[in-house]
């Protein structure tokens, strides 16, 4: 017999993208259910990089000080020429914005653990592990997956909205039908994991390198718990199943360090694409992570952007279920994050035509192009978070992240204000009727900046620096607008997050 279950939300796949999903949702109570034609995590690395902007998600889900000594604080990423002169440089052990360290690097085995087992947790999260997805009917009002189970009856699941999640061969994108765009990048590279003795780690030093050597392209990358990641550039000709064997492994690394000193936890070959969907919803069903775009990983921000897609997605499906949003409040997400996503590809992809380059006279021109330059290594390509652009939710001196200072020994401000939207003013008066809308209708953190616990300066200071009365943050901590009129905003977006009409002095009947 089939087993038939229905649920508000079904999620395909349970990487950290699908994971991190189910969690920003059960923490409020909407039933997921979350499948995976997996058992268990997979056990070997695949992504190596966190910045702060996924931390940040995953402080949401309660993870933060049990996560933050498993995480190796990145000491900076040189770029180099074949004689070890610097090119390039991007600076590490920074503080950003969300006041934890700009960019780190773990092992994926042990956070997709820890992020199944805070998920797992939730009552209103069901994970079906060991279970695929055969085929997809949306409908007008709910999409049924029929699911194969090993070992067990069939499974039906019935779902408002569904989320594909399931990488980069997404049976839900395929079955939707959804194509993706190339940004035109294909290279092919040797990925090889090590486990490390102490001395080859002393060796190789606790920051990352990029050589740009045309003769190899290399990326050389610390990680907890003594391992090590490298990166080979794959040379055209190169049988890669000749490539990942064992003494070919340990004649690309001999370079690099002594002899004797490691062990090849894998070696894997990838053909690192740029891709983006060109549409990321099909009526109620949504793609997101790899199903939804894939780069290389030159500047770490594969996994970071999937993360930044579920924070993004989770409050709007949120919204539509608890608040009885608009729908058109779930189109933004795709032309959000597309946009941003492209963003960041395009970025990776001229980081990567950088590197790249094995023509030793087009080596040697951009090696002498850089060298002649007077700006700090640090400046010379520099790489940054690309703001949210202006649509319907993000208006004046919005799109960017929003301060989160560390207060010493008091609470954090995400902590403080909860996964929802926060509305900071400078006076009681600047909040007005509009504040009060905001705390009645969707349940925001309204408050006087110079009343906030432990925050007052800073968020004085960010409205100063503004000119702002008034600071209108999203769930997923990005700013939509800062002002002097919280009225006009609040009557723009009302009816697209509630359905409800905000007339300037009370919330006005339903209008949907």
């Amino acid at each position: 017999m089939t087993e038939h279950v229905d649920t508000d939300v079904a999620i395909v796949g349970v990487g950290p993208v699908g994971a991190v999903l189910a969690g920003l949702l059960g923490q409020h109570g909407i039933d997921v259910v979350a499948v995976d034609r997996e058992w268990d995590v997979f056990k070997l690395p695949r992504a190596a990089h966190i910045d702060h902007t996924g931390v940040r998600t995953l402080q949401e889900l309660g993870m933060l000080d049990s996560l933050m000594p498993t995480l190796l604080a990145n000491a900076g990423l040189d770029f180099v020429t074949a004689d070890n002169q610097l090119l390039l440089r991007v600076p590490g052990g920074a503080q950003s914005i969300s006041g934890i360290p700009a960019s780190m690097y773990f092992h994926q085995p042990d956070l997709d653990q820890r992020i199944r087992a805070a998920v797992a947790a939730m009552p209103s999260v069901d994970l079906r592990l060991g279970t695929e997805v055969r085929t997809l009917e949306p409908g007008p009002e709910s999409v049924t997956l029929h699911c194969e189970r090993s070992g067990a009856e069939p499974l039906e699941i019935r779902a408002k909205w569904v989320v594909g999640c399931d990488g980069a061969w997404s049976t839900t994108r395929e079955a939707l039908g959804l194509e993706l765009d190339d940004l035109g990048f294909e290279e092919r590279w040797i990925v090889v994991d090590l486990l490390l003795q102490q001395a080859a780690a002393d060796q190789l030093g606790g920051s990352a390198i990029c050589l740009c050597d045309p003769e190899r392209p290399t990326y050389s990358i610390p990680m907890p718990n003594l391992r090590h990641r490298f990166e080979f550039m794959s040379l055209p000709g190169e049988d890669p199943a000749q490539m990942i064997a064992d003494d070919s492994i340990i004649r690309l690394v001999s370079g690099w360090m002594d002899a004797g000193g490691f062990e090849i936890e894998r070696s894997a070959v990838y053909t690192f694409h740029g891709l983006v969907a060109s549409h990321w919803r099909h009526g109620r069903v949504l793609i997101a992570g790899d199903a939804a775009h894939q780069m290389p990983p030159f500047l770490g921000q594969g996994m970071c952007s999937g993360i930044r897609d579920a924070a993004n997605l989770a409050w709007k499906l949120r919204h539509m279920l608890d608040h009885g949003a608009a729908d058109e409040l779930l189109d933004t997400y795709g032309i959000e994050r597309a946009t941003h996503v492209r963003q960041i590809i395009e970025a990776v992809v001229d980081y990567g035509r950088f590197i790249c380059t094995i023509d030793p006279v087009e080596a040697a021109e951009r090696d002498r192009r850089l060298l002649s330059d007077p700006a700090p290594a640090d400046q010379r390509m520099r790489f940054g978070l690309p703001l949210l652009h202006r649509g319907l939710l993000v208006h004046e001196h919005g799109g960017g992240l929003f301060v989160q200072p560390r207060p010493g020994d008091g609470p954090m401000l995400d902590d403080l204000v909860g996964p929802r939207f926060a509305v900071v003013g400078r006076t009681r008066a600047a909040l007005g009727a509009a504040g009060a809308w905001w705390a009645d209708a969707v349940g925001a953190f309204v408050a006087v900046a110079d009343e906030v616990p432990f925050h007052a300066a800073t968020l004085t200071k960010w409205l100063n620096n503004r000119s702002a009365d008034v600071v209108l943050v999203r769930p997923d901590r990005y700013v939509m607008w800062a002002g002097n009129d919280l009225d006009t905003v609040t009557r723009d977006v009302a009816p697209l997050l509630s359905g409800t009409a905000y007339a300037g002095s009370k919330v006005e009947e339903k209008i949907r």
